[in-house]
């Protein structure tokens, strides 16, 4: 019903592509109760020598055999300058039974959901913010976006240089922002894409100056052996940890990092409150560089709800205002008074 549900919903719909069975979806609305959604994309691909465009719908919940929360006719279709209308996912004729919704006679979908499971769990060579792998993901990231300090237990393997937990390609990336191990920190992301000797931390090392610490004397400085960390200088002669950084700081570390990791050439960034824990002139920046990021990156696609009243007025009078490479849209939600 609100839209940190919504964003939550659409993560779960996310996580199904490639699935060829599931114990869960992940929601409890879902899982427990009557709830049911479609989420609907508009898809360009390459498949067996030509290029095409079809409606790929992928389905949860409590679904009938063929009733869909909205069916896909030729002429909406037509509309929409696509071919063909696609169904996956899984279907919950009572809770906890979950039936697969694909056709065996759907070719293009099965050869969809073959290479997506190939290609699970499988490092994707590239460097940072430059993917090169097509295969879609979605980057969840909640309202709280913190940098913890690391347990220097983790298992009792310490902090050894390791794959971060997130490194390989998954549909859906969602991230703990109060995860304290080793494998799922930041510090261990970072520490991973100086080890990787490609200048993905020359990289990362850029966006990171120019977009958190723009006009400050602060700079992502590099990492340290012994413990292994990332490094920040602060510009006065102290270096500090990541964790130190202020709450605005972390938040927006937090999602670039991520964001220039992980992200394939077409990725959904799903941003809940992207004004939590910001100051106003923080929320301009976070703004202004998301619309930066969709504009160098025409597969991206940015996703974010907010409370800010700036940011709301910022956005709903640049809709009306075209801008080459970059297409807004979004929804109002206002409470009306009571009588």
């Amino acid at each position: 019903m609100g839209k940190t549900t919504a964003l939550e919903i659409f993560s779960c719909l996310m996580n199904l592509l490639g699935k060829k069975e599931i114990s869960t979806y992940g929601h409890e609305d879902l899982d427990k109760k009557d709830g049911r959604a479609q989420l609907d994309f508009w898809v360009r691909l390459h498949w067996q020598g030509r290029d095409m465009s079809i409606v790929l719908s992928v389905l949860a919940g409590r679904i009938g055999e063929e009733v869909f929360l909205k069916p896909w006719t030729d002429e909406l279709l037509t509309m929409h300058n696509a071919e063909n209308w696609h169904r996956v996912g899984f279907r919950s004729p009572v809770p906890g039974r979950y039936e697969a919704i694909m056709s065996r006679k759907d070719e293009l979908l099965l050869d969809l959901s073959s290479t997506i499971r190939a290609s699970l769990e499988n490092a994707h060579e590239e460097h940072f913010l430059q993917p090169g792998f097509h295969l879609p993901t979605a980057l969840y990231f909640s309202a709280y976006r913190d940098i913890p300090g690391i347990s220097d237990d983790n298992n009792g393997n310490g902090r050894n240089i390791s794959q971060p937990s997130h490194w390989n390609y998954r549909p859906l990336y969602a991230f703990d922002a109060h995860s304290t191990l080793w494998r799922d920190s930041l510090d261990n992301l970072v520490i991973w894409l100086k080890w990787l000797e490609n200048g993905s931390f020359e990289a990362a090392q850029k966006l990171i100056d120019e977009q958190v610490f723009v006009d400050t004397p602060k700079r992502l400085k590099g990492v340290r052996k012994v413990p292994p960390e990332a490094l920040v200088d602060a510009g006065d002669g102290e270096i500090h940890r990541l964790d130190r950084l202020s709450s605005g700081e972390k938040s927006l570390a937090h999602l670039f990092l991520r964001i220039g990791a992980h992200g394939t050439a077409n990725t959904i960034i799903l941003i809940d409150e992207i004004d939590a824990h910001l100051h106003i002139r923080w929320q301009h920046r976070l703004y202004n560089a998301l619309e930066k990021l969709a504009e160098d990156h025409p597969g991206f696609t940015v996703i974010m709800t907010t409370h800010s009243t700036e940011i709301l007025r910022r956005f709903t009078t640049s809709m009306n205002i075209e801008k080459e490479s970059l297409y807004l849209g979004g929804d109002l939600i206002e409470q009306q008074e009571l009588i």
